[in-house]
């Protein structure tokens, strides 16, 4: 068997002659060199570079992905039932004081609307006289009431509505 050096020596020699063949030559043999070290490079990226396939890594990286859209859909159904919970519950409270008669002072009386962010809850009052105290309950809905609503009453209901319209 001959050499690579002797191969190479006589595949010039012999092309020598024809300038148009031996810059041919020269170019397969330089297009040869790049084709073996892309390949060389290739095959090392292909293996990974602790021995796992990049098909493999493929193949994690989309199971990762799957993983994390099922988890965020997941927190998505979470945060949705969160905010439906939260609007049912207690956002405003307001309190009016008042005298429902002329002649008592005091302010012992009162009106308190309780709340939630989509206006319904109770509006409670309390009306104190000197023979004693009548407290009665009414409820709201989207911040209106069914019953007849005093004065205070509708004012208490009111401040709730535009201190839940600023936040």
């Amino acid at each position: 068997m001959e050499s690579a050096d002797a191969v190479m020596y006589q595949l010039l020699e012999s092309v020598g002659d024809t300038p148009i063949v031996s810059g041919l030559t020269i170019l397969v043999l330089f297009t040869l060199i790049q084709n073996f070290i892309l390949f060389r490079k290739l095959r090392a990226l292909l293996r990974g570079g602790d021995g796992k396939s990049l098909e493999g890594t493929i193949k994690k990286l989309g199971e990762r992905v799957e993983s994390i859209e099922a988890h965020a859909k997941e927190m998505t159904l979470i945060l949705k039932e969160a905010d439906e919970r939260l609007g049912r519950s207690v956002q405003g409270i307001s309190v009016k004081r008042f005298d429902p008669f002329q002649n008592a002072g005091g302010q012992q009386s009162f009106a308190t609307a309780i709340l939630s962010e989509n206006g319904d809850g109770v509006v409670i009052s309390g009306i104190h006289a000197r023979d004693g105290v009548r407290v009665y309950a009414k409820e709201v809905k989207k911040f209106a009431s069914e019953r007849e609503l005093s004065e205070e009453e509708k004012t208490a209901i009111r401040e709730v509505q535009e201190s839940l319209e600023k936040n």
